[in-house]
């Protein structure tokens, strides 16, 4: 259950910067189908992409790992 809440805060931030999945997607070199699997929590979110995800937000990780909003 608590894994679901940062797959949402991911989701949270990128809406938050006004960020499409797209564009995101391509700052992870990624498809914007996998992108949208890691927001869903359909894929396990390894801790070099969670970096760079972090990065792309503009939050620290310990930010997008809250469980409070």
């Amino acid at each position: 259950m608590e894994a679901n809440k940062i797959y949402k805060n991911i989701k949270e931030y990128r809406e938050k910067n006004n960020y499409s999945l797209d564009f995101v997607a391509i700052q992870m070199e990624m498809s914007v189908k996998m992108y949208s699997k890691i927001e869903r929590g359909k894929v396990d979110l390894k801790l070099s992409k969670l970096d760079k995800l972090a990065k792309v937000l503009g939050v620290k990780k310990s930010d997008v790992c809250k469980l409070s909003f």
